[in-house]
């Protein structure tokens, strides 16, 4: 087989050349685009809520172009960065919890979320579909897919961990402003 970029004989069935390194990704989607995922790809790495994803996904490239649109996603937005750690974007997750930190972006951050969540979980998608894709044998695609895919179900409960903590530190610190208060206005009327 002849490299098509450095015209140097490689392997056949090569995925990448060793001369010049460029990926090669021939045969894998029967004659499309190397860049093209197809819908049961995204199936086996998204999982169980597969359908909703595939949908969502086929919004962003609609004219044969891949572009932004705006769409929603409830989860996304009620649980911003823990969604993003279910969903294994850990870097993603990471930056939105520190922009969560900085008090009064927290609605805008729910609500820019919200709006761009499946974009940004379908570049997520994508990027490790090619991953693994140029790197595994097209048998090994899908059980590699389904195994480094679908979502951290340890997050639910560490999500109802967290909410359950913060609810106690809030409840702490207003009783303790309201003891506070209280012991303000005995001394002011004696």
């Amino acid at each position: 087989m002849i490299c098509p970029y450095c015209k140097e004989t490689i392997l056949d069935g090569a995925i990448k050349c060793r001369h010049c390194g460029s990926m090669l990704n021939l045969g894998h989607s029967s004659g499309m685009d190397s860049d093209v995922i197809t819908t049961d790809e995204i199936r086996a790495f998204v999982g169980d809520t597969a359908h909703y994803y595939t949908y969502a996904f086929s919004k962003f490239s609609l004219s044969g172009v891949e572009k932004f649109c705006p769409t929603w996603n409830w989860s996304a937005f009620g649980f911003t960065f823990i969604w993003m750690l279910y969903r294994k974007m850990y870097v993603q997750s990471f930056i939105t919890f520190v922009v969560f930190c900085i008090p009064g972006l927290n609605i805008f951050l729910h609500i820019f979320v919200g709006v761009v969540g499946n974009y940004l979980y379908y570049r997520h998608v994508k990027e490790k579909i090619l991953e693994i894709r140029g790197v595994q044998s097209s048998q090994n695609v899908y059980p590699v897919l389904q195994e480094v895919g679908g979502v951290n179900r340890w997050v639910i409960s560490f999500g109802i961990i967290v909410s359950i903590i913060v609810l106690l530190l809030f409840l702490l610190f207003f009783a303790s402003i309201t003891a506070f208060m209280g012991q303000q206005i005995t001394k002011i009327t004696i």
